[in-house]
């Protein structure tokens, strides 16, 4: 009797810009896993290790991530692996199975090009995941997830695996506990526009932008007033509201319109300054000058997940409008 069973299998490839990438470290990676039965939505993922034997790397190498026996995301989540070793279970003729996963990989890579995710529905997604379940034999009854380097990119051998792995579904605080995000800013037609990627949230997931003051004692954040043509400003006028698709950031709720956020627009109006036991608010604006600050993405109120090692120095108008950045466009974290 087969394993394999389209409704509780789910596929993911990781590298060569498809549906996943490698956002921190030697261990953290993030999926999209794709089910292949009816869901047609995918589930983002994290797996983490605390010892890697295959080390992908960004655009080289290729691995894939399986999951078995799991209906819906809630079942996955927190599985663990031990690791198993690839070269144990080919059996015979361990050459001819890696050719033959080379075929079928290839054969996936053509429609992953032309279609990110959605390779994952077609017949050779699908034939992708038998040749795992049946021709690699490294599935086994009930629930489990095998992340696996793929026949084009690695070689046959012990320790392929990464050891001691967990699958986090991605959701809540569970991603800021292991990746940070990176940003960038230019100078673009009058305007200064910042980029953000590596935000660990679903698509979809609204974030809440700030931007704190670089300068001695404690930081400050600067607050908000909404302008017509800007960004979303939150209640607390600290957040600017965005949106999340692909891990990057949108200052609209449209994923179709180009990702990041137009500075320019925002119009400050103050600083919220926080001491060790109170909250200040002040009407403190910089400007015809330089102001030296750095992004930071609020849990709630002026509390943040994550806050930006790297600063940026923006010119600012007589109104205190961002008109110019200085340094690098490089992302930085």
């Amino acid at each position: 009797m087969t394993l394999y069973s389209p409704e509780t299998t789910w596929i993911a490839i990781l590298g060569g810009g498809f549906s996943g990438s490698i956002l921190a470290g030697g261990s953290v990676f993030q999926f999209d896993l794709w089910n292949m039965g009816s869901k047609k939505l995918p589930i983002q993922v994290l797996v983490t290790g605390k010892r890697a034997g295959l080390m992908a790397e960004a655009g080289t190498a290729m691995a894939i991530l399986l999951v078995t026996g799991c209906r819906t995301a809630r079942e996955m989540d927190g599985i663990t692996s031990s690791g198993l070793d690839w070269e144990l279970s080919f059996g015979g003729d361990a050459d001819a199975v890696v050719k033959s996963g080379a075929s079928v990989f290839k054969e996936v890579m053509k429609a992953a090009g032309k279609q990110t995710g959605e390779w994952a529905l077609h017949e050779s997604g699908k034939r992708l995941a038998q040749y795992i379940v049946g021709d690699l034999g490294v599935v086994q009854q009930g629930r489990q997830f095998n992340l696996l380097p793929t026949p084009i990119s690695a070689s046959i051998g012990a320790g392929i695996f990464y050891e001691w792995q967990k699958l986090h579904v991605l959701d809540g605080e569970i991603g800021w506990n292991y990746i940070s995000p990176e940003y960038s800013v230019e100078n673009r037609s009058g305007n200064v526009y910042m980029r953000m990627k590596n935000i660990p949230v679903k698509d979809g997931t609204t974030i809440h932008l700030g931007f704190g003051v670089d300068e001695w004692g404690i930081d400050g954040n600067i607050k908000w007033t909404p302008t017509s043509s800007g960004p979303r400003i939150g209640r607390s006028r600290l957040h600017i509201d965005c949106a999340v698709y692909g891990g990057e950031l949108y200052q609209s709720f449209n994923r179709n319109e180009q990702p990041g956020i137009n500075l320019s627009q925002l119009q400050p109006a103050g600083r919220s300054e926080a001491g060790m036991l109170t909250v200040s608010n002040t009407k403190e604006v910089a400007k015809n000058g330089k102001l030296t600050i750095y992004p930071r993405i609020f849990k709630f109120t002026n509390y943040p997940y994550w806050s930006a090692d790297d600063t940026m120095t923006v010119h600012v108008d007589g109104k205190g409008r961002f008109t110019k950045v200085d340094g690098t466009t490089s992302f930085r974290d």
